[in-house]
């Protein structure tokens, strides 16, 4: 796997389990940050599936 990232901007990335009319006011947000969104990211070098960890609460 290789480490990145997924970049968005305002009101950020979010995870919908269906599309809506509230667009990206619902979901649960993946990402941090204000007016850069970003968030750690593992993509599959053979396949290219990107997994988003969760994020910690320490």
């Amino acid at each position: 796997m290789t480490e990145g990232s997924i970049v968005g901007r305002a009101p950020g990335v979010k995870f919908k389990v269906r599309p809506g009319i509230a667009g990206d006011l619902t979901g649960t947000r993946l990402t941090t940050g204000i007016f850069n969104h970003s968030a750690p990211a593992l993509r599959c070098d053979s396949c290219g599936t990107v997994v988003i960890p969760p994020q910690r609460n320490d």
